[in-house]
């Protein structure tokens, strides 16, 4: 059994769990690769948007991974580059299968998180919600702070793009603060141990 990985409970106090699964990721290079994942969602922006727009979703979530492999190799630059390369298009894969349309990867660079460098991934995409479209943007950062890695990520929408239904799109902009949003993901991925 794979052990969760140690998120920051005091910055998760209006997000509710919404996931804590183990699952095989993928094989590769005769290495397979076992996740213990924990998702959230931010409850509050949600029932914030419910009561404004009429709309009831999840709009934001938040993921934090650890990973096992099997067997459990030396970490290198070759196998941190793979288990990057699998995880950046695993997540581009569950922003599809959540509803998102139009993924791209945009952007590859290091964060520091704590002692360490992650390699961080960030994503555009299209959400299409009843009658509108919000921009989203995803995030998702790959690390090995010992022999485990980690992974931490998540996706918030960052406007309206399109709309059949003006009301609904005015409620919808006042519920969003993107770069609050942003920050809100970057604190909690620089607090994953």
């Amino acid at each position: 059994m794979v052990d969760p990985p140690s998120v920051p409970d005091d910055l998760l106090t209006d997000w509710r769990r919404a996931d804590d699964t183990t699952e095989t990721l993928f094989s590769a290079a005769g290495v397979t690769v076992t996740a213990r994942l924990l998702r959230y969602e931010d409850d509050y922006l949600r029932a914030r948007i419910r009561e404004r727009a009429g709309v009831d979703r999840s709009w934001r979530f938040f993921l934090a991974a650890r990973l096992e492999l099997t067997p459990q190799p030396p970490v290198t630059g070759a196998l941190r580059g793979l288990v990057a390369a699998q995880a950046s298009r695993g997540f581009a894969n569950r922003l599809g299968d959540r509803g998102f349309d139009a993924v791209d990867r945009v952007e590859r660079r290091m964060l520091r998180i704590g002692d360490h460098e992650a390699r961080l991934f960030g994503y555009d995409s299209r959400c299409p919600v009843d009658s509108v479209t919000l921009s989203v943007d995803g995030w998702l950062a790959v690390w090995a702070p010992d022999r485990a890695f980690r992974l931490a990520g998540g996706a918030y929408p960052t406007g309206v793009v399109d709309a059949t239904d003006d009301e609904t799109a005015d409620a919808l902009r006042d519920c969003l603060d993107p770069s609050a949003f942003r920050s809100d993901l970057f604190a909690l991925l620089r607090g994953i141990a």
